[in-house]
C-alpha cells in the first residue's frame, strides 16, 4: 500500500515555480511538512546523501517527507527517490519505512557512481555535428544519465509516483537566480518549471527527468550551460525587475541553465518559505582557512570565499530560525566527526574527496555512504528527535570499511582529478 500524498498547496505551487517569496525566507505564512535538502558535490555528495537517506528511512523520517530538493550531485539521489516502483508507507496502517530502497535507490546510484559519465559527455563536443551546439556536452550528459537510469528517459511531466515532491534546482545564468524543475507531486497536474524572473510553465513534452538532472550537474567551466527557449515553453508571469524589455525578451528566448550550486548549493530556497521543518544534508566542500603565497593561490582563495558566502549565510539563517523556534530541523555536513566513528584526520580526507562525475571505486563509495549514515543519525537524534518514528538499531552499512586505517587506505589519492578520468 502507498501513503496518501500531501496536497499541493498554493504556497507550494508558488514556491516551486517562482522561487523565494518577495519578502524573503522569513516572510510570514502557513508552514507545514518536512523538507529534505540534498546539496551539490558530484558523486561524493550523492553517496554521502545515500547513507544519510538510508538512516532516515530506517528511523521512519524519509517516509514522512513532504518535499525533497536536490542540487547537482544531490539531484542524483533525490531523483532516484522519485522511482514509481518504491513503496511509500501507508501512515494509516502504521507503516513508516519506504520499501524497495536497496533495489531502486542504492543499487542504481552505486552503479552510476562506478562509471565516468563526465569525460564521454565532454568528448561528445568533438563530434562535427555538435560543433555548433553550445550545450552539446550537457545534452550528451543527459543522454548518459538516461542510459544509466532508464526511467529517467521519461518526461518530467508524467512522473508522479507516491511519495514526496522532488524539486531539482539549477541556476539561471542571466538573472542569477534559482531555476526549479518541480515534478507533478509539487505542482499538479504536470509539475512546473521556471524561476521568478523569467516566469513559469508546465514542463513541456520531451523535457526528460535526465535533462533536469543534467542541467543542475552542468558545472562550469567544463560544461557549458543547458539552453532552453522560454517562449516555446510558454513561460508566463515573470518579474524582469529593471531589465530592459528587449534584453528580457532575448534572455527568454535563450535561457542558460548551469550547475545549481552556483546559486544555492544547499537547495534550501526551494523549500524554506513554506515548510515547517527543514533537514539539510551538506556533502559539498567545506571552506578551509589556508595561507596563500602566489597570485593564483590568492585568486582561488578569494573565489572560494565568494562561492561559500551564500551557503554560509543560508546556514546561519537556518540555525537562527531553529534557535528562535520559528522553524525546526537539523543540518549535517561532510566534515562532522561522530564519536566512535572515523577520527578527525580521516574525516578531513573524506572532505577532500573530489567532487565530479568521474568513476568512484567500490571502497570509496562504501566509505562515503557509511559516513553519511552515521553523521545523519547523530544530527537527527540531537536536533530533530521528534521526527523519529521508529527507534531502529544503528546498523551502519559496509562494516568492511569501518576501521579508520582501512578507510585511509581507500581515501589515498581520492582528491586527485585526472584529465580523461577513470573508467
Amino acid at each position: 500500500m502507498s501513503r496518501p500524498r500531501h496536497p499541493a498547496s498554493p504556497a507550494t505551487a508558488q514556491l516551486a515555480a517562482a522561487g523565494p517569496a518577495p519578502d524573503g525566507p522569513a516572510a510570514p505564512g502557513p508552514r507545514h511538512g518536512t523538507a529534505l535538502c540534498l546539496s551539490g558535490g558530484g558523486y561524493r555528495a550523492a553517496l554521502f546523501h545515500l547513507g544519510a537517506v538510508r538512516r532516515l528511512n530506517e528511523l521512519g523520517v524519509l517516509g514522512g517527507l513532504r518535499s525533497i530538493s536536490g542540487v547537482s550531485g544531490g539531484a542524483l539521489t533525490a531523483n532516484l527517490l522519485a522511482d514509481s516502483r518504491l513503496v511509500w508507507p501507508d501512515e494509516s496502517g502504521g507503516e513508516v519505512v519506504v520499501k524497495g530502497f536497496e533495489r531502486y535507490v542504492a543499487d542504481p546510484l552505486r552503479r552510476l557512481a562506478g562509471h565516468n559519465v563526465r569525460t564521454p559527455a565532454l568528448l561528445a563536443k568533438l563530434w562535427p555535428p555538435r560543433w555548433f551546439m553550445p550545450d552539446s556536452a550537457v545534452r550528451a550528459l543527459a543522454g548518459r544519465l538516461a542510459v544509466a537510469v532508464p526511467w529517467w528517459a521519461g518526461d518530467l511531466r508524467d512522473n508522479a509516483p507516491d511519495g514526496p515532491a522532488v524539486l531539482t534546482c539549477a541556476t539561471e545564468v542571466a538573472y542569477g537566480v534559482s531555476w526549479i524543475f518541480a515534478d507533478p507531486n509539487a505542482v499538479r497536474p504536470h509539475g512546473r518549471v521556471g524561476d521568478y524572473r523569467l516566469g513559469h510553465a508546465d514542463p513541456p513534452p520531451g523535457l526528460r527527468i535526465a535533462d533536469a538532472v543534467a542541467a543542475t550537474c552542468a558545472y562550469p567551466p567544463f560544461f557549458a550551460p543547458q539552453v532552453l527557449n522560454g517562449v516555446e515553453m510558454g513561460l508566463k508571469g515573470g518579474d524582469p525587475g529593471h531589465a530592459d524589455p528587449q534584453q528580457h525578451a532575448e534572455i527568454l528566448r535563450h535561457i542558460e541553465l548551469t550547475d545549481g550550486g552556483a546559486y544555492d548549493t544547499l537547495g534550501v530556497e526551494a523549500v524554506w518559505a513554506d515548510h515547517a521543518t527543514v533537514l539539510v544534508s551538506d556533502g559539498g566542500t567545506v571552506f578551509r582557512a589556508r595561507t596563500t603565497h602566489t597570485v593564483w593561490g590568492q585568486l582561488l582563495q578569494i573565489l572560494g570565499i565568494a562561492t561559500s558566502g551564500g551557503q554560509t549565510t543560508r546556514l546561519r539563517w537556518l540555525q537562527a530560525r531553529f534557535a528562535q523556534d520559528a522553524l525546526t530541523g537539523a543540518s549535517w555536513s561532510l566534515d562532522a566527526v561522530v564519536p566512535g566513528h572515523y577520527p578527525a584526520a580521516t574525516t578531513e580526507r573524506i572532505n577532500a574527496v573530489r567532487t565530479d562525475l568521474d568513476a568512484f571505486s567500490d571502497g570509496l563509495q562504501q566509505v562515503l555512504e557509511r559516513h553519511g549514515y552515521l553523521v545523519a543519525d547523530q544530527a537527527v537524534r540531537e536536533h530533530a528527535p521528534r521526527l523519529i518514528r521508529l527507534d531502529a538499531p544503528l546498523e551502519p552499512p559496509h562494516p568492511q570499511v569501518a576501521d579508520a586505517k582501512v578507510a585511509d587506505g581507500i581515501l589515498r589519492g581520492s582528491s586527485r582529478r585526472t584529465l580523461l578520468g577513470r573508467f
